[in-house]
């Protein structure tokens, strides 16, 4: 090898450098005897500099690099080391290993990114070729569904969920909706705990809570103070801790929201159509509660939603004939009706921003923006006419001095199975039959005139019960009472009986009824007939 080849060899010298040898030959230099200059620098240490404690010295910024030279390990890579600058000096140029909190977000916002320019084309292509019909319904696959299937895994069989309202002050859980997501049947099954639900929590969660607050005296408390006596932080791991401690079940995400979420949301998209039942006045200075509907069908914003929601007596006596559980079957029906809103496509190509802004800034949940994006094919193929509402099975008793509602657990039990459990295959083939069969099942006859019979003014007609009464008396058929419905109208009319078999008899008169086997709806009487607005 020539002394010319030994010189360009020798790269990492100043004497080079000086020399101005070009980067290429360097590099190519440096190539042919990489080997031998990974071996010459493999043995040699970085200098340690020993600080010894004295006074403030000021140094100079040739001294401070000087002294980082000195510091910097001598095998360092040619990337490490830097760029030659046009005055001939070296400049350090390290590159920092990425943290995995940067690598996570960078991945989001490529999979986000990826998201908006997939829809973006979609929408464009779309509008171009004139193949839209005004609402993105078009023959060609949706791309939010294609993107899915190659960045998100298969959505689980079933996916359970509990959404938890808080109240004015923000600590006690005024709503509890245990839910159940099923992709098969692509259904949504919603179990509403009420808030007097009597409980005993975990040792392990009760002295977590002696801990936080001295007040709870015995571990058997009402279900609504769980959160409360856990705090703001462990406040909804602890409430997920015991309703699956209750249910049997293991729920895989919360959502708690306040009615600052709950009026930001409905008033960012327009606010909800619906039927209010019936005219609605309360005022509790206490709780700066104010509540002022008239009955009907009408837009409701997000103070009026909370309204409504939260009633449940007026000031005069009444209010729901069955109280605290009439809220909650008025809840579950404005509950339907928020969600069809919600996973509208017209609703969320109007408000992107309203649902980024709730996620992020007035819900608190576990489920994280790569769950938000498993989820969002979802939205579109939630069928909601198949949302089911049922309400946690129980009665009013006592347990540890506290009056409140005592789980049935049999029942719940049974009731779990059918959601959370029960083999799909079985669900589908039921409902099958379920549809198939209705025509039969609505034209059996059975004699119900033996039976106590209570009827109920559900619609708007004054004086439609006993109109019905006197129908069914001149049949033969025994009336008990009559009175007027107070909890949510519906259009159909609904035959609560204590056993099945009862009432198929009484559907003949009614232009649309249905027959509910529900032994609690129908007490005292054997059947409860609850008369539709459709009537």
């Amino acid at each position: 090898m020539s002394n010319e080849q030994d010189k360009y060899n020798d790269y990492d010298t100043d004497e080079v450098f000086a020399n101005g040898i070009s980067h290429s030959r360097r590099r190519r230099a440096a190539k042919r005897n990489a080997a031998d200059v990974k071996a010459q620098h493999a043995n040699k240490k970085p200098k340690r500099i020993i600080m010894q404690k004295s006074e403030p010295v000021q140094i100079k910024d040739g001294e401070a690099a000087a002294a980082v030279e000195e510091e910097k390990p001598a095998a360092v890579n040619q990337e490490q080391e830097g760029a030659i600058a046009s005055d001939g000096k070296k400049h350090a140029r390290v590159k920092k290993p990425m943290s995995l909190k940067r690598k996570f977000i960078t991945i989001i916002l490529a999979i986000v990114g990826v998201y908006i320019v997939a829809v973006g084309a979609y929408a464009l292509t779309t509008y171009f070729s004139g193949d839209s019909d005004g609402d993105w319904t078009v023959t060609a696959p949706k791309p939010l569904e294609k993107i899915t299937e190659v960045f998100s895994p298969k959505l689980p069989e079933r996916t359970q969920f509990v959404v938890m309202c808080t109240d004015e002050d923000g600590t006690r859980t005024d709503t509890i909706m245990v839910g159940c997501y099923n992709s098969v049947t692509e259904g949504i099954s919603l179990i509403s705990v009420p808030r007097d639900t009597i409980v005993s929590v975990s040792a392990a969660n009760y002295e977590v809570m002696r801990q936080e607050f001295p007040e709870p005296g015995q571990r058997t408390m009402k279900i609504n103070a769980v959160h409360h006596y856990a705090g703001d932080d462990l406040g909804p791991e602890m409430l997920v801790d015991e309703l699956n401690t209750l249910l049997g079940i293991d729920i895989q995400y919360y959502v708690r929201v306040d009615f600052d979420a709950f009026h930001y949301l409905i008033d960012s998209i327009g606010g909800v159509e619906f039927d209010v039942p019936q005219d609605m006045d309360y005022d509790d200075p206490t709780q700066d509660l104010s509540i002022h509907l008239k009955a009907g069908m009408q837009l409701l914003d997000g103070d009026k939603a909370e309204q409504l929601v939260r009633f449940r007596k007026d000031n005069y006596g009444g209010g729901y004939i069955n109280g605290d559980l009439g809220r909650i079957e008025m809840q579950q029906e404005f509950m339907k009706v928020l969600i069809a809103k919600l996973t509208s496509v017209d609703t969320i190509k109007s408000n992107p921003t309203a649902y980024l802004t709730a996620f992020f800034k007035y819900i608190k949940t576990n489920a994280g923006i790569s769950d938000a994006v498993k989820y969002a094919s979802a939205l579109d193929k939630i069928d909601t006419s198949k949302i089911e509402t049922y309400t946690l099975p129980g009665y009013l008793g006592y347990a540890s001095g506290i009056s409140g509602y005592m789980p049935d657990q049999e029942a719940i039990d049974q009731l779990v199975y059918d959601i959370f459990e029960r083999p799909v295959s079985e669900m589908i083939s039921t409902e099958q039959t379920t549809v198939e069969g209705a025509a039969e099942v609505t034209t059996e006859t059975a004699d119900s005139r033996e039976a106590s019979i209570q009827v109920l003014n559900g619609g708007y007609t004054t004086g439609k019960a006993g109109d019905v009464r006197d129908t069914l008396t001149a049949e033969g058929y025994n009336i008990s009472d009559i009175g007027d419905y107070s909890s949510t109208k519906q259009e159909s009319t609904r035959i609560y009986v204590s056993e099945s078999g009862l009432g198929t008899d009484l559907v003949s008169y009614f232009n649309d009824a249905e027959v509910i086997v529900d032994p609690s709806s129908a007490d005292p009487y054997d059947i409860v007939v609850v008369i539709g607005t459709g009537e």
